[in-house]
């Protein structure tokens, strides 16, 4: 499958949308009995087992001329517009996405998606949070907002409500290797699974490239001084010995203010983004070299080993002993 051919595939109506464009109704793919509720806010969460007897990716077109009711997932997504426009509501928050444009969305965010007309053309990637285990993360780096973000979707600690929109629509070569990927995941040919868990990579490393971000990271300049994404950059390459007063200082901050800016827009307090970057780094060098657990706890800006254990296992459910096992 070449990409003319692709677009041929996507354009053409499927069975089910065949019928959605008459009744405009969400036709159901699974059966009833698959379908969780969550009990809590009644949400619906889709069954991971239904989409990866082939591999830990699966890649679909989102169904055309119906809305798609609110649900949740226990793996990660990643929505791509191939073509035309794309209404969602995420944790709450209408999110607009046009053509080239990419959102991640991390496990259990309650979402839905308006109904997409004909030239509206939705790419569902979705991946089992577990292939981001071992030294995927550090394939990426540790620096990225990208690398963080999978790092907090894989954490079993961590609040998942989370998602990053990418304004990548002028990115031409992370549309060519979505699209490459696409044909390799719809046309299967021989390696076809692992090419496709080789693109993901790129992509991501692409997206991380891209970086404007809609939410917790979402680019907003006060009074014409740094952007909020400015200031994470800075965090992310001096979180071993940064401080808010330092930081305020850098960027002309009252550090007060700057303390409740960071909070608004990431959700974090400035302590939680340094813990947050310190645990990404060890996670990395556990994983990925053969340092002492306190020579690492010292590289990453812990005087006490001891409390770095304790902060070690708040964050991850594990010692760091533990994960370097698991993690081999």
């Amino acid at each position: 499958m070449n990409h003319q051919q692709l677009d041929e595939y996507l354009r053409k109506l499927d069975q089910i949308e065949e019928i959605q464009i008459k009744t405009h109704q969400n036709i159901n793919e699974f059966e009833e009995n698959e379908l969780i509720i969550e009990s809590v806010n009644n949400i619906i969460r889709m069954p991971e087992e239904y989409f990866f007897d082939k591999g830990p990716i699966f890649i679909s077109k989102h169904h055309r001329f119906a809305d798609m009711y609110v649900h949740m997932h226990s793996f990660i997504e990643i929505n791509y517009v191939y073509s035309g426009v794309c209404k969602q509501n995420i944790n709450g928050k209408e999110v607009i996405l046009t053509q080239g444009q990419v959102c991640m969305l991390d496990v259990d965010v309650p979402h839905s998606i308006q109904a997409l007309g004909v030239n509206d053309i939705l790419i569902n990637i979705i991946i089992k949070k577990e292939i981001f285990a071992g030294s995927f993360i550090g394939q990426l780096g540790n620096t990225g907002i990208v690398s963080n973000f999978l790092a907090n979707a894989i954490s079993e600690n961590q609040r998942h409500d989370h998602y990053i929109m990418f304004h990548s629509e002028n990115n031409e070569n992370l549309q060519y290797i979505i699209k490459n990927m696409i044909c390799e995941f719809l046309d299967e040919q021989d390696y076809s699974i692992e090419m496709v868990q080789a693109y993901l990579p790129v992509i991501l490393t692409e997206l991380m490239r891209v970086y404007q971000l809609d939410k917790n990271f979402e680019l907003k300049r006060v009074s014409g001084k740094a952007n909020i994404i400015d200031i994470i950059h800075f965090i992310e390459r001096h979180y071993k010995d940064c401080s808010l007063t330092s930081l305020a200082e850098k960027f002309n901050f009252n550090p007060n203010y700057l303390g409740n800016m960071l909070k608004e827009q990431t959700g974090k307090t400035f302590l939680e983004l340094i813990q947050m970057q310190r645990m990404i780094r060890a996670s990395v060098l556990l994983k990925n070299t053969t340092k002492g657990i306190d020579d690492i706890a010292f590289e990453i800006g812990y005087e006490s080993s001891s409390f770095f254990h304790r902060k070690f296992k708040q964050y991850f459910g594990c010692t760091p002993s533990q994960f370097r096992k698991k993690g081999k």
